[in-house]
């Protein structure tokens, strides 16, 4: 979901404890709560702002939304200037007072990371809220994420739901893996696993590693899916080639059983130390 103009931060909401959720292994770890955190704080993409900064300062300091916005993204990633989160947030600031989505999602994503301002939730959330009023996508999934951990609101899994289900139609694979959590498990919503399956498909398809573990989980089991071994080894080792380690550790599983792939106590062992050097 990343723009090539103009420069952006990369679409993963900040301090979210609980963002990408893997489907549990063992019996009674109860559906988010040994889930694994996949992003601490907002990331940067690796894009360059097209123009020197002072070229930038200018057209900022003329009233441009988008160079204001991107004279902040110089400034984060120390990009032609000294990196200083405060002149991030003061650039990203302006932009956002004008109305600009990815500005406002950027400044609450500052302001729920304490990264150049204080940390404040609550604010946090008054600038994604506005972001999502424009049906931002990320904006949507990290106002989503506050409610469900209750970060500056009030837990409320069903309102969690609704932000992050919006999120998921408008394409953030995010979203899609985590709302197929919730119909997976019945969090905020009314339990469906077809419908489940579905959200992690779509997320599995963009490359996120922790639906694939989770749409692989129910294939090997049947659960809400004809019981499929050869896709679920499939998506297992596309989530194993990532490094994620809950599918190292399952692919070890199989392998030591011969479950669904050759028995192959050798493989297996190769696939538990991987799974032990990811902290699976």
């Amino acid at each position: 979901m990343t723009r090539p103009s103009p420069a952006t931060l990369d679409q993963v909401p900040p301090m979210q404890p609980m963002t990408i959720m893997a489907r549990l292994l063992t019996a009674g770890c109860v559906a988010l709560a040994c889930s694994q955190a996949a992003h601490a704080s907002p990331r940067v993409t690796n894009e360059k702002v097209v123009g020197s900064p002072q070229q930038m300062r200018q057209t900022a300091i003329g009233g441009s939304a988008e160079a204001q916005y991107n004279l902040g993204v110089m400034y984060y990633n120390g990009d032609g200037v000294v990196r200083n989160r405060a002149k991030a947030a003061e650039w990203f600031g302006r932009a956002a007072n004008q109305g600009l989505a990815r500005a406002q999602y950027n400044l609450g994503a500052l302001y729920a990371g304490g990264l150049g301002l204080k940390q404040d939730y609550s604010v946090a959330n008054t600038w994604f809220r506005l972001a999502a009023e424009q049906n931002y996508p990320p904006a949507l999934y990290a106002l989503g994420m506050a409610y469900y951990d209750g970060k500056g609101v009030a837990v409320d899994r069903q309102r969690s739901a609704v932000f992050i289900e919006r999120a998921a139609e408008l394409g953030s694979a995010l979203a899609q893996n985590n709302i197929g959590l919730m119909y997976d498990q019945g969090l905020g919503v009314k339990q469906d696993k077809r419908r489940a399956a579905g959200w992690y498909e779509k997320a599995s398809e963009a490359g996120v590693a922790e639906a694939q573990f989770n749409l692989a989980q129910m294939y090997l089991t049947g659960d809400g899916v004809r019981q499929n071994k050869r896709k679920a080894v499939t998506l297992l080792t596309d989530a194993a080639n990532q490094g994620y380690g809950k599918a190292l550790r399952r692919m070890g599983d199989l392998h030591a059983t011969g479950n669904g792939v050759p028995k192959d106590n050798a493989r297996a062992q190769d696939y538990y130390l991987k799974a032990s050097a990811a902290g699976e």
